[in-house]
């Protein structure tokens, strides 16, 4: 029996989400036309690889409560992907990996994290190979998929009474309600220097690529590093200089983490609040 492999870059699904996502991140900071040229070229209209991600989509999107009814939409999703021009598949998906390669730096792309990532293996497993291969596992992507299409992989989420409340509210209602908050969150993070909010900033516009947040981090830690570096040796206390120069070795450790999450932001967030700090206490 084969072993079913299950590849990202032949998986049209997960690499229509990653040039997705890659233009979430570009909305703020950079030019995205690049980015939307090869979305129109490769899944425009009537395109062997539109065809393709339609039927990945109807297997994420549909919601089917019954599991005889999920096997047999799953059974015609396979059914309608044999129908597919192979050769145009290939061809389009060599062509659209060889254009990702050639305008950005693959390998970032491809660590975006991607919701649904099992379900869409599963899906490329049950499109790519024949019941014969492998009907052990193609069973276990089969079963993956109905638990999907029913919800069963879905966990239940209560909203809280205060948003239930909020959305009774009429439209303005709404969007006043939206602006207070807005200008409460501007109140509150009022004090935050150009620095933090150029970080923020870029976790906003950044949140599903971590690499690019972490290139940033990168490049700002070794001016905090030499930020502190200057304002200890204007510190006479000797216990307090041990104990900034500890911090600053500490903030080594955010540049080998794989993953940027909140805290290591607010980490940073706080380094640049000491630096203020002992600027005050410095002058």
């Amino acid at each position: 029996m084969k072993n079913l492999k299950h590849s990202k870059y032949k998986n049209t699904a997960i690499l229509f989400e990653m040039l997705v996502r890659k233009l979430t991140s570009e909305t703020m900071t950079s030019d995205k036309t690049v980015t939307v040229e090869i979305i129109k070229k490769y899944f425009g209209k009537n395109t062997a690889l539109s065809k393709e991600l339609q039927l990945y989509n109807s297997l994420i999107k549909e919601t089917i409560k019954s599991e005889a009814q999920a096997l047999d939409f799953i059974r015609t999703c396979k059914n309608s992907h044999m129908k597919l021009n192979k050769s145009a598949l290939r061809r389009q998906r060599y062509n659209l990996v060889k254009e990702i390669s050639e305008n950005f730096d693959f390998n970032k792309i491809s660590k975006i994290r991607i919701n649904n990532y099992k379900e869409l293996a599963s899906i490329y497993k049950l499109f790519e190979y024949a019941e014969s291969d492998n009907p052990k596992e193609l069973l276990e992507c089969k079963s993956a998929i109905v638990d999907h299409l029913s919800g069963k992989n879905i966990k239940s989420l209560k909203l809280s009474p205060l948003l239930e409340k909020y959305k009774k509210y009429d439209k303005d209602v709404r969007l006043l309600t939206y602006k207070l908050l807005v200008d409460k969150f501007n109140t509150k993070y009022s004090s935050l220097d150009e620095n933090q909010k150029n970080i923020l900033n870029k976790y906003i516009t950044h949140v599903n690529d971590s690499d690019a947040i972490k290139a940033h981090l990168e490049q700002i830690i070794p001016d905090i590093k030499n930020s502190l570096k200057e304002q200890v040796s204007k510190i006479a206390d000797r216990v307090t200089r041990i104990k900034v120069d500890k911090l600053s070795e500490m903030l080594c450790n955010i540049e080998t983490i794989k993953t940027i999450k909140e805290s290591h932001i607010l980490t940073v967030l706080r380094y640049y609040d000491l630096i203020k700090e002992l600027k005050q206490v410095n002058k």
